[in-house]
């Protein structure tokens, strides 16, 4: 996996128990579908992940590249690394920061997500057994949140 992907695998220095493991989407979600993300939007201010809400445009990149999704939210900095979920709480991807440098301006409200099998690629190889979603059924958002809040950390990075 080439670190482009953004997908780095943290092991901590102590054992953690999680209050929510992740499960991912088998297949393809649909586009146009209603996704979330999960992150700390404002730094760790609210202690809590939040969650912000769009919808699944595109299953390539804007020139076609595999492996990404287009999506239309309009996330914060700190949302970036979190994971996308459909509507039933299963994860379908991992949100990409916004691009820096780019000679493109793109909208505020199109970001790119790293596909669930790139993500379970990266986990497998670093020796992790990743968990499929099977219930189709739509949370309501604050079960939503929950799950989200369980499964979803603040990661700071120092050099």
């Amino acid at each position: 996996m080439p670190a482009a992907s953004g997908i780095a695998v943290l092991r901590p220095k102590e054992t953690l128990a999680p209050i929510t493991v992740a499960q991912f989407r088998k297949g393809d979600p649909r586009l146009q579908s209603e996704i979330a993300v999960a992150g700390y939007s404002f730094g760790g201010v609210l202690g809590a992940p939040t969650l912000t809400f769009g919808t699944l445009e595109e299953l390539q990149g804007l020139r076609g590249e595999q492996g990404v999704t287009r999506l239309a939210l309009a996330p914060l900095a700190g949302d970036a690394g979190g994971p996308v979920f459909d509507t039933a709480g299963a994860v379908v991807g991992m949100l990409l920061p916004k691009p820096v440098g780019s000679a493109t301006l793109l909208p505020e409200d199109v970001s790119f997500a790293v596909v669930t099998p790139m993500v379970r690629d990266v986990l497998s190889k670093a020796g992790i057994v990743t968990a499929t979603q099977s219930s189709n059924a739509a949370l309501a958002p604050e079960d939503l949140t929950t799950q989200a809040s369980g499964m979803t950390v603040l990661v700071s990075c120092w050099n």
